[in-house]
This record gives structure tokens, C-alpha cells and sequence, in this order.
């Protein structure tokens, strides 16, 4: 009984531990996109890189999905070998989030060299087309100085020789200025990093922070899966013990069971009588 009343206790913990680990599958899916999404506004700028931190994220949540949908199937079920399998896998995507949160902040460090090589390499293709068509109102750069309220690489010297282009103008502070009076002053390389820098660091908290949430109830579903383990060893024990005392009977009462008539050896001779059949060695004797 009083195991019994531990698994029925567990259970109920482990139900608790499926909700806790459905909340952080949400906030892994929220962060991962919202971050992917900021992410968008300069991801051909910087040749489609530095996004592998938050697409992990952002995939570990349906697989959390999953989880949760295998440890109530396990705890239901009262299925170790499914609950072992449930432990295992969660351990396994806890510690992909601390590997993650630690990849972040190194790849945080080596940010400026890498950011600066893809952002100067893409200026120098928009310079070369913007002076010769003074190229679209969607392109890339035109799009980031302007949401991102900055100009150039460095700063609106590195167009000299070349009027700036709408996107570097700022707003005019009265309404007879002209749209290029004010500009930004700042480079988009320093916004850019800073920018990426951010997005980074949030990603690798946000992957520790929910790493140690989701270990919080590990205790509880290892302990239920041994306890599932000691009430099947007690079934099977207690079968054991059963079919020995069968076994180690005094030979008179076996002796006695094996002599009493089964009920399909009584079959009808007559109406109101019936006849016991005995073996063909008690005839004999």
C-alpha cells in the first residue's frame, strides 16, 4: 500500500513537471521566432549567418511538444521503458541548451571581425550599383538605414564622392527644410552588431534559464520510473511466492487435490444418477 500511494503521488508530480515543460515549449517558440524575425531585416546583409542560435531554439519547442506527449503517455500507461526513454531524450535537449547557451556567447565574442567582413562586402556591391542607377527604393541597405536610422558602414563619409542616398536623411525638424538637411550619423556596422550582439545574448539566457526550469522535475520522473520498476519486480515476486507455496504443500492435501474428480469427468448415465470416471490405472487396482 504504501508503495502504491508513492506511485499515485509521483504520478500526479509528473503531470505537474508535462505542464511546466509545455509552458517553457511556448516561450522556446515565442523567443526562437521573435528573434528570427528581427533577425529578417538585415539577413542578406550578413549572408544569411548568425541566425543558427534562434532556429535551434525555436525547433527545440515542438520537440518539447513531443516530450510532454510521451511522459503522459509513459505515466498513464504505467510504461517504464517509455518513461526511461522520456528521461533520456529530455536530459539530452537540456544539456543541446546549455551547449547552445555557451555557443552564443562565444560566437558574442567573435561577432565584430565576422559582422564587419559580410557588412563590408555587401556596401561595396551597393556602392558600385548605386552609383551607376542609384539603385531601387527596396533595396537591402536602403531598407536597414532606414529602419535602423543609420548611414554607411562607418558613417556618411564612407559615401563621399556620392550624394547620400533617401535613406540616410533623417526627418527635418520644420517643415521647410529639405528632406536631406539632417542625416544619421551613425554607421550601421556598430548598430548591426549591437543589434546581433543583443539578439544573441538574449538567446543563450533564454536557453539556460529554461534548460534549468525543465531540470527542475527530472527528480520526479526518474524516481517514478524506479518505482515502477519495484511495483512490476513485487508482482512478479509475489507470483513467485505463490506458485512455491503451491509447490512445497504437504504431499497428503497434494495428494488429495490431485484425487478429487474434475467436473468434466462427471458425465450423466442415467436420469437422477451419475457416475464418477476413474482413471484406467484405479480400475486396475
Amino acid at each position: 500500500m504504501a508503495l502504491t500511494k508513492r506511485i499515485k503521488c509521483f504520478k500526479y508530480l509528473v503531470y505537474c513537471y508535462v505542464v511546466l515543460l509545455t509552458v517553457t515549449g511556448c516561450a522556446q517558440i515565442f523567443i526562437g521566432t521573435s528573434l528570427l524575425w528581427g533577425h529578417s531585416g538585415y539577413y542578406g546583409i550578413v549572408q544569411n549567418k548568425l541566425w543558427a542560435p534562434a532556429a535551434i531554439l525555436l525547433c527545440l519547442g515542438p520537440i518539447t511538444f513531443i516530450l510532454c506527449w510521451m511522459g503522459c503517455q509513459a505515466t498513464n500507461q504505467r510504461k517504464r521503458c517509455l518513461l526511461g526513454m522520456f528521461t533520456t531524450l529530455l536530459v539530452t535537449c537540456i544539456c543541446v541548451q546549455f551547449i547552445l547557451c555557451g555557443w552564443s556567447l562565444a560566437m558574442r565574442e567573435n561577432l565584430p571581425s565576422s559582422v564587419e567582413i559580410f557588412i563590408d562586402d555587401s556596401f561595396v556591391e551597393f556602392l558600385d550599383k548605386f552609383s551607376r542607377t542609384k539603385v531601387d527604393n527596396l533595396h537591402l541597405w536602403n531598407r536597414m538605414q532606414s529602419q535602423l536610422q543609420c548611414c554607411g558602414v562607418d558613417g556618411p563619409l564612407d559615401y563621399r564622392r556620392l550624394s547620400l542616398p533617401w535613406s540616410c536623411c533623417s526627418r527635418p525638424e520644420h517643415a521647410y527644410e529639405s528632406a536631406c538637411d539632417t542625416h544619421y550619423k551613425r554607421g550601421c556596422l556598430a548598430v548591426v552588431s549591437e543589434q546581433i550582439k543583443h539578439r544573441l545574448l538574449i538567446t543563450a539566457f533564454s536557453a539556460a534559464i529554461i534548460a534549468i526550469f525543465q531540470s527542475l522535475g527530472l527528480f520526479c520522473a526518474v524516481h517514478l520510473t524506479i518505482l515502477f520498476g519495484k511495483s512490476d519486480n513485487g508482482y512478479d515476486n509475489n507470483k513467485l511466492s505463490k506458485k512455491r507455496q503451491q509447490q512445497f504443500l504437504p504431499l497428503s492435501i497434494q495428494d488429495k487435490r490431485q484425487d478429487m474428480p474434475s467436473p468434466l469427468s462427471l458425465s450423466p448415465t442415467a436420469p437422477g444418477h451419475r457416475v464418477i470416471k476413474t482413471s484406467a490405472t484405479g480400475g486396475q487396482k
